[in-house]
């Protein structure tokens, strides 16, 4: 094996047509002499992306390493893992670009290539790697058409709701966000993109460009990407934790605006499904905790975005352990006790909305109409 030194790492998301392959291709022709080797995953049996790159002249034979037929984040996983090892051993390459499917979800791929790369940092027996950016793709626009007045992407179906959904997990999370074809709208579409952004993603490094033209250094060597920080730079996250902040002027001058739901008193189930079927469109994006009657023990994961809906279970809320165990954990966490009911514990609804246009009265009033009494076991 060569040298033992370290090979950065970035991943490029974004739908299809977003613009990552001729952003790829213009990483691979670059003249700094960095030597970067590009892993791209297709969904089908053909690998169109993995044949533009190669037909674009700019990457050598061996270079491109398509996996096909399959996710990163579920079933090639391993095999993302081994071309990583294989590519990093060989000691030619500076870095590695991954370009994920355009209906991969980020943050478990994400995932996967962290875990690798914490491993690798403890080994003597193979290169090093490192994640260093994570770069987000947006076609400006398709995304202006999409939410400037709450229109749906295409027509609504489920594969085309999962597209919504897809899009606003890649703006969250990212490290990276290039809002690309910005010479396909007008500058006042342009600063209502960047603000309903802003709405969604409070910190990642916004660049704009044409034709997937961007500076090299906002692409590679960046240094900007870090898990933690990309998981709670997202809009939700950040009004969960600091519920009491105001947004930034230039997003509350899209009337694009946030704001936190927390209740004391569990759902009816069947009631939310009504009142969430039927929903305003000028909700972008819900995220938290729920507290349902029909399973008070249980805490659920309640995520919506565009209109998929996501629940699921969470865990069990600490105030339905015994007590002896319950005192325990109280005391191994001082914290809980800060938003600890006497009667209820930590039993609560905690919803995040994020939205445009948004009547926060008449939401609020509609939630509170699906709450329902809890009344303990004996």
């Amino acid at each position: 094996m060569a040298d033992s030194k370290e090979v950065k790492i970035a991943l490029l998301t974004g739908y299809l047509g977003a613009g990552k392959t001729t952003i790829l291709n213009h990483i691979l022709s670059n003249t700094q002499g960095i030597r970067a080797a590009v892993i791209v995953n297709d969904i089908g049996e053909i690998n169109v992306d993995a044949s533009l790159i190669r037909d674009g002249g700019y990457a050598k034979e061996g270079d491109v390493i398509p996996l096909t037929n399959g996710c990163l984040c579920c079933t090639l996983s391993n095999d993302l893992a081994l071309q990583l090892g294989d590519l990093a051993d060989t000691g030619e390459f500076d870095y590695i670009i991954i370009e994920a499917s355009g209906i991969c979800e980020p943050i478990p791929i994400t995932y996967n290539i962290s875990a690798f790369c914490n491993q690798s940092q403890h080994t003597s027996k193979h290169s090093h790697v490192s994640l260093d950016n994570i770069i987000a793709v947006v076609d400006c626009a398709r995304m202006y058409d999409e939410f400037n007045g709450g229109k749906a992407l295409l027509a609504s179906d489920i594969e085309e709701d999962d597209i919504e959904s897809l899009l606003i997990q890649q703006i969250e999370f990212c490290s990276t966000l290039v809002l690309n074809k910005t010479d396909l709208v007008t500058a006042e579409q342009l600063t209502e993109l960047e603000a309903l952004v802003r709405g969604l993603q409070r910190d990642a490094v916004i660049v704009e460009a044409q034709n997937g033209n961007i500076p090299l250094t906002e692409l590679i060597n960046t240094g900007r990407f870090d898990f933690d920080k990309a998981y709670a730079s997202t809009a939700w996250m950040n009004a969960m934790e600091h519920p009491e902040e105001h947004e930034d002027p230039e997003v509350l001058e899209y009337e694009i605006t946030t704001f936190v739901y927390k209740r004391r008193k569990p759902f009816d189930l069947k009631k939310l499904n009504e009142f969430v079927s039927g929903w305003p469109k000028s909700i972008i994006r819900v995220k938290g905790s729920l507290w349902v009657a029909q399973d008070p023990d249980m805490s659920y994961v309640f995520e919506q975005a565009g209109k998929q809906v996501q629940f699921y279970e969470n865990g069990l809320f600490y105030d339905s352990m015994p007590l002896e165990a319950r005192e325990a954990l109280l005391d191994e966490k001082p914290e809980l006790r800060e938003d600890w009911d006497p009667r209820l514990g930590d039993r609560q609804t905690k919803l995040c909305f994020i939205g445009r246009h948004m009547d926060h009265k008449e939401l609020k009033a509609g939630l509170d109409a699906c709450l329902t009494e809890y009344i303990p076991e004996a």
